[in-house]
């Protein structure tokens, strides 16, 4: 039986890790052609990380992971943390291979889509704190206006929410604006 067989995976579909992740390095170098991107890989479990730089005056970073052949998500970690804030991750995104009827090119399409908005367009993630539940949605600015990367929902129960009902916008300029000395 095959490593692919193992994992799950069908026919067609990269073998190795590092196979899994190259299409989306070759995306990254197309828009940051000096940036080499680092890619943890972890084997053990079969997925691989790669961080994006931060452009001067973004508020947070992103981050993108990848399992062997399947799930793919993009998350966010703040830049800066405050005495009131000290989880710097608070965005993600994931993209299931269930969700697209198993087809993993059409996920790695959508992804991919996803990955080159926030790097060519400005972003921004909003935070909605409310009695039960925290939210955080990111929407990349087209030409069409604002539109969605994304969302997720926490329970708010446990997660010390000072202010019920605050909201919050976090900004970036396109991943493209890195310095690329």
């Amino acid at each position: 039986m095959s490593t692919g067989q193992t994992l799950g995976m069908r026919r067609g579909q990269p073998e190795r890790i590092e196979d899994d992740v190259s299409a989306t390095v070759e995306l990254i170098q197309t828009y940051l052609s000096r940036f080499e991107p680092n890619v943890e890989l972890d084997q053990q479990h079969g997925w691989w990380t790669v961080e994006l730089p931060r452009p001067a005056g973004g508020e947070y970073r992103f981050s993108l992971h990848g399992e062997l052949g399947g799930e793919r998500q993009i998350s966010a970690r703040l830049a800066r943390t405050t005495k009131s804030r000290t989880r710097t991750r608070f965005w993600y995104s994931p993209l299931e291979l269930a969700d697209f009827r198993d087809d993993p090119s059409k996920l790695e399409r959508l992804f991919h889509e996803r990955l080159k908005a926030l790097m060519v367009f400005p972003t921004r993630i909003v935070e909605n704190k409310g009695i039960i539940l925290l939210s955080y949605s990111a929407e990349y600015q087209g030409e069409a206006g604002w539109q969605r990367l994304g969302g997720v929902s926490y329970l708010g129960l446990g997660f010390g929410i000072p202010l019920v009902g605050k909201k919050c916008v976090y900004i970036s300029p396109p991943v493209v604006n890195c310095s690329q000395e």
